[in-house]
This record gives C-alpha cells, sequence and structure tokens, in this order.
C-alpha cells in the first residue's frame, strides 16, 4: 500500500468492460486498499472477472450486488458470489432475516457481509433515509462487518456511524457525486473506506487520479 493513511481507498470499478477492468485494477492497486465491483462488470463479464482481478492486484475484491430479496435467494446469491468474492453488499430494508441469511454464509467462508443504511444520490433523501438509523441499529445488532453511508450528506454519515458502532464504513459520493473529502475524512477513521469510482476510473489518468486521492487520505 503507498504510505500510511488514516482512512482507506476503495475504488470502485463500474466500467463493463473485462480487459478495461483489469488495466485499471492493476495499474491503481498501489494506491487503493479494495476494490468494489458490481453487476455492470459482472454481468457484463462474469464472476470469474472477480477472481482475475484478485490476481492481478492481490486486493480483497467486494460485491456491491446490494442483494434484496427474500432470505432463500440471498442466499443463493451469497454461497455463489462469496465462492470468489471477500465480501458482498446487501440492502437491510428488506429485513433481519434476508440479511442473516447472507451472513450465515459469510460466517461459513470466512467473508465479509457490508449492509446499506442509507445511500448517497438524491432519491436516497425520499425513503431511505427515512428508516436509515432504524437500519443502522439493525446492523449493530446483528453484527455485519460493515455499512454503507454517504460521502454526500456528512452529518448523516456521522450520525449512522455512531449509531452502528462496531462496523466499519463504506462511504459512496466522492468525487463525481460531490462529496466533499475533506468533510468526510472528518467522520471516519482508520477502519473505515472512503468510495471513489468515476473520478479514477473515468480519469485519462487512473493511476495519478488514484495516487492524488491516497496523497490527500
Amino acid at each position: 500500500m503507498y504510505g500510511e493513511s488514516l482512512v482507506k481507498l476503495m475504488l470502485a470499478l463500474d466500467v463493463m468492460d473485462e480487459k478495461k477492468a483489469v488495466l485499471i485494477a492493476k495499474e491503481t492497486s498501489e494506491y487503493v486498499d479494495s476494490i468494489k465491483i458490481g453487476y455492470p462488470l459482472v454481468l457484463a463479464t462474469g464472476l470469474n472477472i472477480i477472481d482475475k482481478i484478485k490476481e492481478s492486484t492481490n486486493k480483497e475484491v467486494i460485491c456491491d450486488f446490494k442483494v434484496a430479496d427474500i432470505p432463500s435467494t440471498n442466499e443463493k446469491i451469497a454461497e455463489l458470489t462469496l465462492n470468489h468474492a471477500d465480501g458482498i453488499i446487501c440492502q437491510g430494508f428488506v429485513g433481519s432475516d434476508s440479511v442473516s441469511a447472507i451472513l450465515n454464509v459469510a460466517k461459513e467462508k470466512n467473508k465479509k457481509v457490508i449492509m446499506v443504511t442509507e445511500m448517497s444520490h438524491p432519491g436516497a433523501t425520499e425513503y431511505l433515509q427515512n428508516v436509515a438509523e432504524d437500519m443502522a441499529k439493525m446492523a449493530d445488532r446483528l453484527k455485519v462487518d460493515g455499512i454503507v453511508a454517504p460521502s454526500t450528506r456528512p452529518e448523516r454519515l456521522k450520525e449512522i456511524k455512531s449509531i452502528a458502532k462496531d462496523a466499519f464504513v463504506i462511504s459512496p459520493g466522492v468525487g463525481a457525486q460531490g462529496g466533499n473529502l475533506s468533510d468526510v475524512l472528518n467522520v471516519l477513521n482508520e477502519n473505515d473506506y472512503v468510495i471513489i469510482g468515476r473520478a479514477i476510473y473515468e480519469n485519462e489518468n487512473p493511476k495519478n487520479a488514484a495516487k492524488q486521492y491516497k496523497l490527500q487520505m
């Protein structure tokens, strides 16, 4: 890892081309601590892209699938995903039984479960924000490994983090969505991650962009 940082950097790699994904992951691996991929890349290339990224970077890969289904379906998705990935992101609004189904699979495989509390886009304030604190309480009760909370609303990030006190935070919204890195760094600590995607992978020099963010952190 490049130097020492109080907060970790997670690359959100939402491209859809396998060669481009592996190249960007490899080029930026010196400066990122973890790599998050979602449905766009996996649907375009297959689950084996996870293994290819891990092999080329030696970094953990988290699958941001925001799994939100009944327990039996969540279990199947977690089983398939965690045969490859180091962790999986799920939604909390479907209830504790659905989240627990994923936790049971992850525990058997020694993998991480990260639960969404509040998302970073404007629409999250319409419905999701109204139950975000309840979901943070659920995350604390179920002892999930991590939670998702927004960089775009630092005051909400601070409140949610104070509730789910034993979970690490991964926080999206810095960069293309307008979140201010300095504000977020005042809330997070050494166990937490700032997620940055387009500001790195759409940059003409992703490696340098990742380096500059890492230097700021």
